[in-house]
This record gives structure tokens, sequence and C-alpha cells, in this order.
């Protein structure tokens, strides 16, 4: 990063304090700053890339540090730097092409990302498109908020990449005040045999009513203490959130038992007896389960599908192996394509024993600079696999997409073994070009393969 940048800065809500000062040092070089340093009094702390605030020395150093530039900055300007550090470094931590699910803690303004304790959203990624909010009681639900923040729909939130275990703690978190705030929860018993759990709002004015859960989809909303509160052999009990969701799995296990005959799918196959809750935990999918298999739940042939293409990547991000000291990944168009790798569209690679630094197959020999693949569909392959999709996409038309980093810098390029054309705006005529051709030139671009179609 160069003083040159500094105006490229997103710029935060923040209040001036005249006792409190920042300044950020930037580093030649870097994208990201060393520190935002803040001054109270005598008093000096910096926000570096431990992201958290700690004494510092660093103002002190600078002027023995040709490559460090410190800029003064108001609280605001100040703020749009620690938002990026916290992002950028937790998606470098935290964002894994091997991993199940990538996660991501949801705040209601962009400067609460300093605090993980101000999130009050948690989604879960297992691939691009299939975004998912964890709404309590082991349950999720299918969420497109960080799709609308990323395309500026939703102006206040912000998210950042976290890990499994700081997963794992919002999560509980999000249950604890379900429980603690939100509801109160009652089994519903006929004849002694749980029918269905029932939730109350703890604060009668809350925009949350009352809601049932009998094993068939989701909470839905509905006053069942009232229409029961006088039937025959009908009991309720209140009891604590842990007692509702085994209740509720064992409700969910009793509906799709009764109606085995039309779920001939096959079985998926949970580790815990709450993960019932969530078909998308499931660890196998058998068609007869084995006596070992201690909860299963009978699917329909699209669920049973659709659990196939999500293990099939699982197993493929865990026996991913290094090919010539890289790993490679097909990037495809949809979860659809995970049984079929050599449909992809794009291919990409990473070291295998450094930083991921991303590459771009363009032709043999050549790989361009692109960006962590954040927003593609990727499945590990091995080199047999490699070998057949470069050979096909080294012949193909392909579209491509450079960026700077400068706001509304975007250039899209038609390329093809032969030649590369350009054109202005999505009805301009294509017009021959020399971008691609001279990527090694501009050290600031990122080309990138979206894979929707450009062509009218």
């Amino acid at each position: 990063m160069t003083s040159a940048d500094w105006g490229l800065r997103d710029f935060y809500a923040g209040v001036d304090d005249p006792d409190v000062s920042y300044t950020v040092i930037l580093v030649e070089g870097e994208q990201l700053p060393l520190a935002v340093v803040r001054r109270t009094g005598r008093r000096e702390e910096a926000f570096t890339h431990t992201l958290r605030w700690e004494p510092s020395d660093l103002l002190s150093r600078v002027p023995a540090e040709p490559t460090w530039t410190a800029r003064p900055a108001e609280a605001g300007y100040a703020n749009g730097f620690l938002v990026e550090l916290v992002r950028e470094v937790r998606a470098r931590q935290h964002l894994s092409e091997f991993a199940d699910f990538k996660y991501f803690a949801v705040f209601r303004t962009a400067v609460d990302v300093l605090d993980l304790g101000l999130a009050h959203m948690l989604v879960r990624r297992p691939e691009f498109h299939g975004d998912q909010e964890y709404a309590g009681h082991h349950m999720w639900e299918d969420t497109d908020a960080l799709h609308d923040i990323d395309r500026g729909e939703d102006m206040r939130r912000e998210y950042v990449a976290i890990s499994a275990d700081e997963a794992a703690a919002l999560k509980q978190r999000i249950d604890t005040r379900w429980e603690n705030e939100v509801l109160r929860y009652h089994v519903v018993r006929i004849g002694g045999t749980p029918f269905a759990v029932a939730g109350v709002p703890r604060n009668p004015h809350s925009a949350v009513g009352p809601v049932m859960f009998n094993g068939e989809g989701g909470f839905v909303r509905g006053d069942l203490l009232s229409q029961v509160a006088d039937a025959p052999r009908c009991s309720v009990e209140e009891v604590p959130l842990d007692h509702a969701v085994s209740v509720m799995s064992a409700l969910v296990e009793f509906q799709r038992h009764r109606s085995r005959a039309e779920l001939t799918g096959g079985h998926a196959v949970f580790a815990h007896h709450q993960d019932r809750l969530d078909l998308d935990s499931a660890y196998a999918l058998v068609q007869t389960p084995e006596p070992h298999h201690r909860y299963v739940l009978p699917l329909s042939h699209a669920e049973a599908h659709h659990l196939h293409l999500r293990l099939t990547m699982r197993a493929a991000r865990r026996a991913a192996r290094p090919v010539d000291g890289h790993y490679y990944f097909a990037v495809l168009a949809s979860l659809r394509d995970a049984a079929e790798p050599d449909r992809a569209f794009s291919l990409i690679r990473c070291p295998a024993d450094a930083a991921p630094r991303w590459e771009l197959f363009l032709r043999p020999g050549e790989w361009l600079p692109t960006s962590s693949p954040l927003t593609l569909v990727t499945l590990p392959i091995g080199a047999e696999q490699v070998e057949r999709i470069t050979a096909a996409l080294a012949g193909r038309t392909r579209h491509l997409q450079i960026v700077n980093g400068e706001p509304g810098f975007l250039r899209i390029v038609r390329w093809t073994p032969a030649s590369e054309e350009t054109r202005e705006g999505p009805d301009g005529p294509w017009q021959p070009c020399y971008l691609i051709g001279r990527w090694r030139d501009e050290p600031t671009w990122t080309i990138t393969e979206p894979g929707w179609p450009v062509e009218r």
C-alpha cells in the first residue's frame, strides 16, 4: 500500500474525540496497513493484524522504517481501516476451500466487527449460492443476507469470516438468547406421547408470536397451548431448550418413518440425535441402514441426490492432495455438477506450501493472478482431472473479467487461443484488444472467470 491508495478507503461513521487521535501506518507494497494507532493523552495503542488493541511504540519507530508511512486520520476514516483489517485478516485465517462449511458472523453495523461478541447472526456456506442462517434449535434456514451486503442492498450491516470454534460459540449464544430472552418451551403430549413442542413468547409484546413444531418442516405460528387447554388425555410440560430440541429431533424421526413408504431415496446417517434437525449435517448416505447406524432418517429421491452431492464435495475436500506442488480446483456452475467435475467452466490453483496465492488457468504454462474463490463453487481434483479439464479449457472461448482495485475499472474480455476482444458496455460491439496478453506488466490486475453469460 502506498500513500496514493489513501483516498480509496471506505469511510465509516465515527465520532471524533478531541482527546483521542488516530494514525494509520501504511507499508509500501502491502495491501493492508500495518496498524491503526490510537493515542489518548500519553497512552498509545495499536490495532494490528492480531485484531486487538495492544500497547504500542509504533509511532516512535516510523522514522527508522523507510517503507512505513504514517497518516493522521479522523475517527470515521480510522474505522474504515479497522474494519478492513478485521475483514481481510479473518478471511485469510478462516476461509478454506477444504472445510465442510465456511462460517460468517454478521453485525448490525460495520464497526461492530471489532468485537465478535456483538455479532447477531451466524451464517454458514457449504458452497456459494447455498448460504444458511442459524435459526436456533439446531436448525438452519436459507438466507441471502451476505449477498445483500455484497451487492450494497444492505448498507448498514457487515460480516466477517470466523473459525468453526467461534461459530460453535456464536451458535450457543444464539440458542441462549432464544431460551432466556425470546421463548419458553413446552412439550405437548397426548396419552403420554410427545405430539409437539410449543414456544410461548417471554414478552407478550414481542414480534415473535406463539409457535409450534410437530416434526414437519420448521416452527409455524400457532397458539397450540390455548387449543389443547381442555383437551382430554393431553398434558403440557415446560422444559429447557435442550430437552425441547431432543423432543423435536424425535418428532422429526417419527414423522419421517411414518412416511417412509414415500421416502425411498435412501437414508441419511447422523452422528448425534439432534443432528436430525439439520439434514446437511448427515455424514453418510446409505440405502439400507446398518445396526451401528444409530441415528438415521429416510429421504426422498430429491433429498438423497442433494445430500449425495454435498457428501461428494466433502469427500473430495478431505481427500485433496497436491499435484506438482499445487492444489487444483475445478470451478463449477453449481452444486449440481459436483459429481461431474469435467463440466467445470474454469480451473484455479494455489500453492500447497504457502499462503494461498490464487491463479487462474489460461492455457498450458500460463496461469493468471486471480482472487480467492469466496464466490465460486470449487471442487478439489487430482492429476487426471487436471489434465482433462486443462485440455478442454485451452481450446474454448472464454470470458474473463479484469479489475485493478480502482472504483469503476472493469474490463470484460472474450478470449480464444488466437484472439481477445473487449467491448464498452453490454450492448457495445466486440473490438480486438491486447489486455490479457499484458497481465505481467500490470501488477495491480486481478483476473477472474465469473461463469455468468455475457453474450447477447
